[in-house]
Formats: C-alpha cells, structure tokens, sequence
C-alpha cells in the first residue's frame, strides 16, 4: 500500500470550486458573462502583499475595481472571489497574440507573494518592510529583464494547488493558454515573476 497522502478532490460546481480549504468570498468587481466557448486562457499573478486576507480586503472592495477568480494562500488555502462564468478584472490593459484585455477571455489566480526583494545588509525585505528568510529568497534574472534580482518563492503546496486547479478548469472550460501577466503585460508588470515555474506547469497540463 502506498504512503503518499491521498489529496483533497476538487472539483466545480455552478461555476465554483468546490473542496476542502476552499472558500468563497463574494467580490462586486466583476463584469458580464464570458462569452461562449470562453474563458480558454488562465492568467497567474502575485499579490505583491503580505497575506490572503490582505488580497481579499483589496480585491473585495468596490472602489478598488479589481478583482481575480482565485486566490492561493501559502498555505494552499483556496478563496473564490468571481464565479468561473464572470469577468474578473485583474488583466488590465494587456496583449497575447492577436488579442487585446486579456479580461475577456482569460480565469485569474493570484498566489500570496511578496514578489521582488530588497536586499540590505544581508537581509531580505519586501517592499512593505517584511523580513523574508533566507529559504524563501531566489536570486534570478525575470524573463524581460537583464538583471540578477532576489525574489519571493512561492510554496510547494501553493505551486501544487496551482497545477491542481489548471487541471481542473482545463477540463472543465477547455483551456489552450496558461499565461504569467509579466507574459500579457510585459512593460509594466512582473509577476508571478521567476520564482513561479510557469514553464514547467504549462509542459505538464498543455
């Protein structure tokens, strides 16, 4: 008999995630239905925050208008903000191929992280002044850029709920593309940056 945990089943139902450490959390950001045979894409990004529940405070608010479908705690924790069938808005002015507001096509998962560091005095900080140890630290050159950098690295179970969830929505919403925002918004964004293996997750479920 094998030793290996056995994982929490996810699964949708009426346009939710459903599952153990799964929560739904209703955010009024949102705008009209897919239209049909969308959404096909998935879009990744980090929080750039300390906390899920910081992520929701923000994305839940009204006067923010923005919003994701999925946010993955470090500690794997899932929250559903927009049901599956709603446009979220957390794409912003953005291009993949021929197409322009990746909103209108595209499921949005953001992953609690920090994202770039500042190093000083041999320690790490986010831009919000949080000590990061040193475990937690990657130093890597983002695919637009040239330059070494130190960023946040997101978790095993976060990296694992992730690659859980695509599979998920790629059966259930026939998913072709499986982006990084710093991949539809090159100039003015990072995330979810080097330390999250998009490549890698993409070769497996694509």
């Amino acid at each position: 008999m094998s030793n290996k945990p056995v994982q929490n089943r996810l699964y949708i139902e009426n346009q939710l995630l459903k599952g153990e450490n799964v929560r739904f959390i209703f955010s009024p950001n949102f705008g009209a239905d897919f239209k049909k045979k969308l959404p096909d894409t998935i879009i990744f990004h980090y929080t750039a925050g300390p906390s899920a529940k910081s992520a929701i405070s923000t994305l839940t608010n009204p006067t923010t208008r923005v919003s994701t479908h999925l946010i993955i705690s470090r500690k794997g924790e899932i929250f559903q903000l927009v049901p599956f069938d709603k446009i979220a808005w957390h794409a912003g002015k953005s291009r993949h191929n021929q197409r322009k507001g990746l909103n209108r096509f595209s499921i949005g998962i953001e992953l609690v992280n920090a994202g770039r560091l500042i190093k000083k005095n041999e320690n790490y900080y986010s831009w919000f002044k949080k000590k990061i140890g040193l475990n937690e630290v990657l130093q890597a050159i983002h695919k637009n850029e040239q330059n070494f950098s130190y960023w946040h690295r997101y978790t095993a179970g976060q990296i694992c709920q992730a690659e859980r969830v695509c599979a998920i929505l790629k059966d259930r919403y026939n998913i072709d593309h499986i982006l990084g925002h710093d991949e539809i918004a090159p100039k003015r964004k990072t995330d979810p940056g080097p330390a999250f293996p998009i490549d890698i997750l993409r070769e497996n479920l694509l």
